[in-house]
Order: structure tokens, then C-alpha cells, then sequence
């Protein structure tokens, strides 16, 4: 959880500096912005959904609340870590809205590593938790990227 924490004010703070010290990462095009506020609310709405579909079952560590149910309907029925792929588009997306596409690809491609660590530690917890978590692992992918 620290890390994550840390992941989203370096990114916070540092995507609107970049272009300011690194002329490589001037912004882009006016549409370019644009494409990055559609990611942007696109990866809002996917945190919404996925917050919705976990309900009581939502937790910021990778250790599943005792007692809470195997959620695979909603989101988790396309995705099984929606809430990690919708952090890689609201960072992504902010980026690009300050910078360009190639500080914005590169970000989002550090958060993508970052939460494919998380998503790997947190399926451990899964599977001890849920014998039926295998199958689900087996019916549905771990990302859409």
C-alpha cells in the first residue's frame, strides 16, 4: 500500500514538472491533451465500477478481508484486477495531459510493471482464500494491456 501511495504522488508531482526540465517531455498537441482526458476519465469510470463491484470486499492490500466474498462479476468478469488497470489509465492519462505521449507511454508503462507485481502477490492470497479462484484465473486474464 506504501508503494502505491508513493507511486501516485511521484507521479502526481513530477507530471507536471516534466516538460518544465526535460525539453523531450514538452506537451503535446492540443489533441493529444484531449486523448489524455479521455484516458484519464476513462480509467475514472473503471475505478468507480470496479470500487462499485467489490463493495465491502475492497481493501488496500493484497491480503483478501476475511469473511468477503470472491467478487467476479462486473468489471471482474472481463478483467480480474480492474482497479490496478484503471490506476494505469488515470496515470497514464495525467501525464499526457502535461506532457507528451512518450513521457506519457513511458509512465504508464512503470505503473503497469508496478501493479503486475501487486496483482501477482495479491493471486497468492487468492488462491489460498478461494479454491475456486483457479478456475476463475483459467475463464479470465489478468489484464487487458
Amino acid at each position: 500500500m506504501w508503494g502505491q501511495l508513493l507511486l501516485f504522488v511521484v507521479v502526481g508531482l513530477s507530471a507536471p514538472l516534466i516538460p518544465r526540465y526535460l525539453t523531450v517531455a514538452a506537451p503535446g498537441p492540443v489533441y493529444m491533451r484531449r486523448w489524455g482526458a479521455v484516458v484519464l476519465l476513462l480509467g475514472a469510470a473503471l475505478a468507480v465500477w470496479g470500487v462499485r463491484a467489490l463493495g465491502r470486499s475492497l481493501t488496500p492490500g493484497t491480503e483478501p478481508l476475511a469473511g468477503a466474498p470472491l467478487v467476479t462479476a462486473g468489471p471482474y468478469a472481463q478483467v480480474r484486477h480492474p482497479i490496478y488497470l484503471s490506476i494505469v489509465l488515470l496515470c497514464t492519462g495525467y501525464t499526457l495531459l502535461w506532457s507528451n505521449w512518450i513521457v506519457a507511454l513511458g509512465v504508464g508503462v512503470a505503473v503497469l510493471l508496478y501493479f503486475e507485481g501487486k496483482a501477482r502477490a495479491e493471486e497468492r492470497w487468492l488462491v489460498r482464500r478461494y479454491p475456486e479462484y483457479e478456475d476463475y484465473m483459467q475463464q479470465v486474464r489478468r489484464r487487458v494491456l
